[in-house]
């Protein structure tokens, strides 16, 4: 079945390409003069009929897909950069499905739409590939790493998918739109990607009000599932091969619901986009600044020692040595600090207090390194939320009992 929708896909989307490479003189008058016809006709109808051809099913998946185009201005105005040969960059930030775990690097979408782009507006090597997924990490730790794996390769329009990663709680959100506003400031084209799991679970809801809210182009390959799988025109196992990762085949019909919008985004009418004055959320992580082995040293290691965390992309944190009951101490200045651990769903690693001293007092926290669904990825903790930029001094050892465990700080950030 799947085959099949791809199939149809690949001969709309060349079918589209067609129309909207001819003029747009005579056709678009009639096509404004019928559909006006054709408006009065559909609103006297009691109920949409179901698409009845495979070409039909393929437009109205991608219809369903495409959520809003939102104000096409930045988009349009970073294509129109590739077609006249400037230079430009293709950013993709998310989890484990934008980083195309389980497909070579070359079948995932970020890869796929990258090259649609390229081929559709690219002129020479003139348009530039930044792939920041990373598997199991959220928005959260996004917000934290986005200097460092995304801004720095400077992008022009950024892909952003958290949508199975991300909880519903505020510290997701506010974490979401900290990204969300942070690359609007910068002048870079946001496009949303919604994705969801086999159990059908989406973040998608609060993520398309912050989308709607910075009217931003939002696409929802979870909103494309759910209308296949309720009409029978498609079975989770025909698109994934374990609970949420695209297979190859997942992955291209994604990149076909981004190379629809792509085909159609500049044909929409817009006007220069205005950024929202204030945020929608309180933005605590906004601006955050990650600090790595390389940026920051420990004022004493205690039963610690630096190197060898085994995290991917975090390689240069402390870890804690087994029978050692000494603290590992830091100072850090900020308004709100994030620690970076790893997590893991079971095993021998420790429970640690956290020891927080501030000028207003004294304060503690516990961190588990081993947690409900952790897979060995970071995990971020907010451990100081002030009104007022502090000096913080902060000491890490195992609870009583747990020494002998393992433990690994990644890292830390601080707004």
């Amino acid at each position: 079945m799947l085959k099949r929708i791809l199939t149809m896909t690949l001969s709309f989307l060349l079918v589209l390409t067609t129309m909207t490479a001819c003029g747009d003189g005579g056709s678009s008058s009639e096509a404004e003069s019928g559909s006006a016809e054709s408006a009065a006709q559909e609103s006297s109808s009691e109920q949409e009929q179901l698409p009845q051809t495979d070409e039909e099913w393929t437009a109205a998946m991608l219809d369903t897909s495409l959520v809003s185009y939102g104000n096409s201005s930045l988009v349009k105005d970073k294509i129109a950069k590739a077609q006249a040969g400037e230079k430009i960059t293709l950013g993709y930030l998310g989890g484990s499905i934008t980083e195309g775990y389980k497909v070579k690097k070359d079948e995932c979408y970020a890869s796929l739409t990258y090259n649609i782009f390229k081929d559709m507006y690219g002129n020479g090597d003139n348009v530039g590939y930044c792939n920041a997924g990373l598997s199991g990490t959220p928005s959260k730790l996004g917000v934290l790493r986005m200097e460092r794996d995304l801004l720095k390769d400077d992008p022009d329009i950024v892909f952003l998918e958290y949508a199975v990663n991300d909880g519903n709680d505020f510290t997701y959100q506010e974490a979401y739109e900290s990204i969300v506003r942070t690359l609007l400031e910068r002048d870079i084209a946001v496009i949303l990607l919604f994705s969801v799991t086999e159990d059908d679970y989406s973040a998608q809801d609060y993520m398309k009000e912050i989308g709607t809210y910075y009217d931003l182009p939002m696409i929802s390959y979870c909103d494309a599932l759910r209308f296949l799988f309720k009409n029978n025109r498609l079975t989770w196992k025909e698109f994934s091969n374990d609970g949420s990762h695209p297979n190859k085949d997942g992955h291209q019909l994604v990149a076909s619901m981004i190379e629809h919008y792509f085909k159609t985004v500049t044909e929409q009418e817009s006007q220069p986009y205005v950024l929202p004055a204030e945020p929608k959320t309180l933005l605590l992580s906004y601006g955050a600044k990650m600090y790595e082995g390389d940026a920051i040293e420990a004022d004493t290691l205690g039963g610690w020692y630096q190197g060898e965390t085994d995290v991917a992309s975090f390689t240069n944190g402390w870890t804690h040595r087994a029978g050692e009951s000494e603290p590992i101490k830091f100072t850090l200045k900020g308004k709100n600090i994030f620690l970076i651990s790893k997590e893991v769903g079971s095993g021998n690693y420790a429970t640690v207090e956290v020891k927080i001293k501030t000028d207003s007092g004294e304060d503690s926290k516990l961190v588990k390194g081993v947690t409900k669904g952790g897979w060995g990825d970071p995990l971020v903790t907010q451990i100081v939320n002030s009104d007022t930029e502090q000096t913080v001094e902060i000491s890490i050892a195992p609870i009583e009992g747990d020494e002998d465990k393992a433990f690994q700080i990644l890292g830390w950030a601080a707004t």
